[in-house]
């Protein structure tokens, strides 16, 4: 994963305004374009590509959990991925 996204992903782990504008990206044509525009306001420069998975990565439950505090993650689902608890909200790896 790139580690700009590392950094905004704990950036929204203790940012709630964050972690609740990710979580309301649930339109997959526009999540990633809108996640890097989102990242921009908080001073991350990312693009909307650096959101797409990169191939199957796994991350444990825990983590997963840790940056969005558990529930359904609308932009990881919005790019294809199914989950039932979701930590990685704007990267969209996972299992």
């Amino acid at each position: 994963m790139n580690e700009n996204v590392k950094k905004f992903l704990e950036e929204a782990e203790k940012n709630e305004e964050l972690k609740a504008k990710l979580a309301a990206l649930t339109d997959k044509e526009t999540a990633a374009e809108k996640a890097a525009a989102i990242a921009k306001e908080y001073g991350f420069d990312l693009k909307p590509e650096d959101f797409q998975p990169k191939g199957d990565v796994d991350l444990s439950d825990e983590e997963l959990t840790r940056v969005a505090g558990g529930g359904e993650c609308g932009i990881i689902s919005a790019m294809g991925r199914h989950w039932r608890k979701c930590g990685c909200v704007a990267a969209g790896i996972g299992q």
